[in-house]
């Protein structure tokens, strides 16, 4: 019978272990909202294992960039930027973690996924790529594209009427921003602009773009677009509503699942075995009595 009651003290105190790290879990999943700091990836983190930190390497970096010469300031953005996914950013901010490749190819498995909104005063009706381009194929024959662009580049267009072609709004880019408040995304170099010549080199300006993203957890959908406005027909602002565009938890090292399983499995060994050596210490007492 003691043999029996021991045994089940093992199997609670294995169920009580599994129940605190679940907890912990728990807990650090909403403080990772704010600091980006998982209490499991800390406490099972081994550097020799999962490699150096994003803040060792980027010391390096800025190490390197001295002795080189350059400017630290651009070797950290850049460290920063290689530290992370594409279509993804930490806001310098709140901390929080967000990402939105679930709006663009990147999160639909390589294939396209265009938006499209109407211009509404402007007259044409505009298809945007996230963080990727909305064609789902190539448009680089011969009267396609306005200006000759490369089709596999353009994160926007519209259909111009008189020509019959697709006008570049820009090439798409996988490196959101955050400009002051406002989560951004910036689209360069795409067709150019009517009577409009940059005074300094004498060339036509190009079409540009820029996409702002506001989070919105009521959303049914994916994301909603529309059409801001544009500047002399050649900068053009849209805003995407988006709970992708929420801050979230970023995900965890995939070695920390491994490592909370050989704790649970190690923690229930150990409580096996000891819970067998002190029946028998308890039985080989009772005997000695007797």
């Amino acid at each position: 019978m003691l043999r029996v009651q021991l045994r089940l003290v093992a199997v609670a105190v294995m169920v009580a272990i599994i129940v605190v790290i679940y907890y912990l879990d728990s807990i650090a999943d909403k403080s990772n909202l704010q600091s980006q700091h998982h209490f499991l990836d800390a406490l099972t983190h081994f550097p020799h294992l999962t490699g150096p930190s994003d803040t060792n390497n980027q010391q390096y970096m800025l190490e390197r960039a001295k002795k080189l010469g350059k400017e630290p300031e651009g070797t950290e953005a850049a460290a920063q930027d290689e530290a992370r996914d594409p279509c993804t950013i930490v806001n310098p901010h709140s901390h929080g973690f967000i990402d939105l490749r679930g709006l663009s190819a990147l999160g639909n498995e390589g294939r396209a996924l265009p938006w499209t909104t109407k211009g509404y005063d402007y007259g044409r009706n505009f298809t945007l790529g996230i963080c990727s381009t909305p064609f789902k194929k190539s448009h680089n024959g011969p009267r396609e594209m306005q200006d000759d662009v490369n089709s596999t580049l353009v994160g926007g267009y519209y259909m111009d009427t008189k020509s019959g072609r697709y006008v570049s709004l820009g090439e798409f880019s996988t490196t959101p921003v955050v400009r002051g408040r406002k989560l951004t995304l910036k689209y360069s170099n795409g067709s150019y602009c009517e009577n409009l010549v940059d005074r300094s080199t004498g060339l036509p300006v190009r079409r540009s773009t820029m996409i702002t993203f506001t989070c919105d957890r009521d959303m049914l959908a994916k994301a909603s677009i529309s059409y801001v406005g544009s500047f002399d027909d050649c900068n053009y602002m849209f805003e995407v509503r988006s709970h992708h565009a929420c801050p979230t938890a970023a995900k965890a090292n995939n070695l920390a699942a491994v490592w909370i399983f050989l704790l649970i499995f190690v923690a229930a060994v150990l409580v096996y075995f000891s819970g067998d050596f002190f029946y028998r210490n308890i039985r080989a007492q009772k005997m000695q009595k007797l």
